[in-house]
């Protein structure tokens, strides 16, 4: 049961009872935000919902505005070739290619269908123990630690909802089995410090606690690798890594996601809860594909360049246009507006983000996908 836990990194400790901790937060919002959350859990919200509206441009999904690159194709028709075959069993090849990729043994990767996968098995593998989630946050992680003892860490609207490293006191005062956080992070778009996040990689691996850093949108924002803290999980085994083959290489359809960690021993457990054949063989032969490519760095290096071009486009014409927003570091933007705008959107025959089902943002929130084409022009005409 996900307990009713609030902490805000920017204010003082004021004991509520040993279950409900709200920090500098008036009463009737942290009752309300967990009315509303209950309410709302029944119908968690993602985007891609295309099937039962008429849209002409989707950018409620943060795809890489880049586009699928050529060489997937070939994976695909390799795939067909196999269509007649079970995928092979633990997708073996698949995690060569991952771990000859990223300089990881392949005993410390595991391959999901999707990174969702990979999050609802940790969720399993967590259950009863007590897990810290930094809000604004992925509303997926909530479902799948939904069998933890949850610990909400409300992040700072007025300081864009940064994470800053005042979340490790309290990693070493409440000692959770695990933290889970987004970089960048979803909906927000907001990178942590690369040195925050070792100085939390360094309290976890002390406090025996993991830190789970989903870096799914990591290879589209700025910087790119250069953001990631996978060098540094190579000898920190207190560290996961979650990475999005869908978003980077715009193949939602693929399903393709996957964790990297130095402990063999819990890579081992995550796999033995997984389903037997949970990478199709299409998703084998493009990830094979991709992460063997000799053009896999050139081709993100245009697509982080691409998504930097259009994002700032955007956010200039949200600014003249008078409109809050998050200043993004990737492929996707956080803004207010009024609650109208989704219908609006709809009858222009544009999807975006409704987001209602976040905790911990109040108020008429939207995100929405940075876009190359011709959405774009669009979405902002349509503000």
């Amino acid at each position: 049961m996900v307990s009713s836990d609030f902490i805000s990194l920017s204010s003082q400790n004021t004991q509520i009872n040993s279950r409900c901790r709200c920090y500098n937060i008036p009463i009737s919002f942290f009752f309300q935000q967990d009315i509303e959350m209950n309410d709302r859990n029944m119908e968690l919200q993602h985007g891609g919902n295309i099937y039962d509206k008429e849209v002409r441009y989707d950018l409620s999904v943060n795809i890489n505005p880049a586009g699928m690159p050529d060489i997937i194709n070939d994976a695909i028709r390799r795939g067909e070739e196999r269509i007649g075959c079970y995928p092979e069993y633990g997708a073996e090849g698949l995690r060569k290619a991952v771990g000859e990729c990223h300089g990881m043994d392949p005993e410390c990767v595991v391959c999901g269908n999707g990174a969702s996968e990979i999050i609802s098995v940790l969720g399993r593998l967590y259950e009863g123990e007590s897990v810290m989630i930094p809000v604004p946050s992925f509303v997926g992680y909530e479902r799948a630690f939904a069998g933890s003892d949850v610990k909400f860490v409300l992040l700072d609207k007025d300081r864009d909802f940064v994470m800053d490293d005042s979340i490790a006191g309290m990693i070493e005062s409440d000692h959770p089995a695990a933290v889970v956080t987004g970089n960048p992070n979803n909906p927000t778009g907001r990178l942590a410090d690369r040195g925050v996040l070792m100085h939390l990689a360094d309290v976890c691996r002390k406090s025996g606690c993991r830190l789970v850093i989903d870096e799914s949108f990591i290879e589209l924002s700025d910087g790119g690798e250069d953001n990631s803290l996978v060098d540094a999980a190579r000898d920190n085994d207190h560290i996961i890594i979650i990475r999005s083959v869908t978003k980077a290489f715009a193949v939602p359809g693929v399903r393709l996601g996957y964790m990297m960690c130095a402990d063999r021993d819990l890579c081992r457990r995550v796999r033995g809860l997984l389903p037997e054949w949970n990478i199709s063989v299409f998703a084998e032969e493009v990830g094979k594909e991709i992460f063997t490519w000799s053009g896999r760095m050139e081709y993100l290096r245009r697509s982080e360049e691409t998504v930097r071009v259009h994002r700032n486009r955007m956010a200039e014409k949200m600014a003249a246009k008078g409109i809050r927003y998050i200043e993004s570091s990737c492929n996707f933007v956080l803004f207010e507006s009024d609650a109208g705008l989704y219908e609006r959107m709809l009858r222009h025959g544009l999807l975006i983000r409704r987001c209602t089902d976040y905790r911990g943002l109040e108020g008429n929130w939207f995100r929405v996908a940075v876009s190359a084409g011709s959405a774009c022009i669009v979405f902002l005409r349509s503000l």
